[in-house]
């Protein structure tokens, strides 16, 4: 798929997700980066709606962050997207 403008391609993304309705996502730091980077260019891009990829209909993913504390792993930020309907298997 070619496309001209960026938000063209990741609403076809979106589209492509909602059209395949798979039960499973899964890549490698997907649920770290890639899929919060995606939502949130989305977000700066001005798309509306663009997180709604859950099974729900209508139902938007939401980006949640934690901070991880502990004195053998020091402190870490981690980034959690619900996709509601969606397992996420991050292979990372």
């Amino acid at each position: 798929m070619c496309f001209d403008k960026e938000p063209d391609m990741l609403k076809a993304w979106r589209d492509f997700i909602l059209e395949l309705d798979p039960d499973i996502i899964t890549g490698y730091n997907i649920c770290n980066f890639d899929l919060t980077y995606i939502i949130e260019w989305a977000d700066a891009l001005w798309i509306p709606d663009f997180p709604e990829f859950s099974k729900v209909k209508k139902k938007m993913s939401k980006i949640k962050s934690n901070t991880f504390s502990s004195k053998a792993l020091g402190t870490r930020d981690n980034k959690e997207v619900t996709i509601e309907g969606r397992i996420q298997f991050d292979m990372y």
